[in-house]
């Protein structure tokens, strides 16, 4: 900004149009759900109806009127969380001693952060429990752990676990379009499990518009640095909420990739906001924060799962 150039404010609305306009630009796995904006009330709670079972059918029927039979639906109600960049000063000094728009690198920056952090969130509420968790079968290694904490040795993912859980899936006849988002590490070594045939058939259907880097036993495969953190509780594998105040790395920790069927899980996107105070007297300049709800839910169990790296 030229010397004697007054700043304008922020304009708000552009930003927060920013913040939703990109949301899903670098996550298009997110799109791959069930969208439960409308059902959003406030920007904060969802509430989404939820079918009742279908009619009975019978056949070749000789008794007539028969009884008709009211649907009875039902709703469910959860809260959307809610992520705040925390408030940033951009002294009045910088905008004429700085050679580049400091405000404008910082909000981008803030932004991408809060972006990140909801869709982690987004994935800890579509990770599964036990019951629909399966782990590696692959050669020990001790090169792929989930971080410097963690400790030992992980079975690599094969593409023995694709298979398992197509055929899961497959004996519940739930239909609709099947995503594998797969951690850099999980993807790397199901790569090396495929014969030179599974590999050429896999990548003809990349399409890195929307993300997917190839398919693989009817499921689009999306890849993405971190998917999911498991840790052992109880003896049960448990999914972990890395942005909870009192998380600490374990050193048992397992990274874990996510398969899901598109309409099994949901999103809900609700109140965007962007704040600001501009020229502050106790920051000697403007100060602004940034806000997003975003949640989610699976919406049936039977088409979600996970893949976690077993322990040696």
């Amino acid at each position: 900004m030229p010397k004697g150039v007054l700043r304008m404010g922020l304009n708000v609305e552009i930003w927060k149009n920013d913040i939703i306009g990109n949301l899903y630009k670098d996550n298009a796995f997110a799109l791959r759900s069930f969208n439960a904006d409308q059902f959003v009330l406030a920007g904060q709670v969802v509430h989404s109806p939820i079918a009742g079972s279908n009619a009975q059918v019978k056949k070749n029927l000789t008794s007539f009127p028969q009884v008709a039979v009211n649907r009875a639906d039902s709703f469910h109600t959860y809260a959307i969380d809610t992520f705040y960049s925390l408030p940033r000063q951009i002294q009045k000094i910088e905008e004429y001693e700085l050679s580049y728009d400091k405000r404008q690198s910082v909000m981008g920056d803030d932004q991408a952060a809060l972006r990140e952090a909801a869709m982690e969130n987004l994935l800890l509420k579509w990770a599964p429990g036990a019951p629909n968790v399966v782990e590696t079968t692959g050669s020990a290694t001790a090169e792929d752990l989930i971080d410097t904490t963690a400790t030992g040795s992980r079975k690599v993912f094969t593409k023995a676990e694709f298979k398992k859980i197509a055929k899961k899936v497959a004996n519940t006849n739930i239909a609709g379009r099947k995503t594998a988002l797969l951690t850099a590490n999980i993807e790397s070594n199901s790569q090396q499990s495929l014969s030179d045939a599974e590999k050429t058939n896999c990548c003809q259907v990349a399409n890195l518009s929307t993300g997917v880097i190839g398919q693989y036993v009817g499921w689009d495969v999306i890849m993405r640095s971190s998917v999911l953190r498991y840790r052992k509780v109880a003896g049960i594998w448990t999914a972990i909420d890395t942005l909870a105040e009192d998380f600490a790395a374990g050193t048992e920790d397992s990274a874990a990739s996510l398969f899901w069927v598109d309409n099994c899980v949901e999103r809900a996107l609700g109140e965007v906001n962007v704040f600001e105070d501009n020229s502050n007297p106790l920051y000697y300049g403007d100060v602004f924060s940034q806000m997003l709800r975003l949640g989610g839910r699976k919406r049936r169990d039977a088409g979600v799962h996970a893949v976690v790296e077993a322990i040696v």
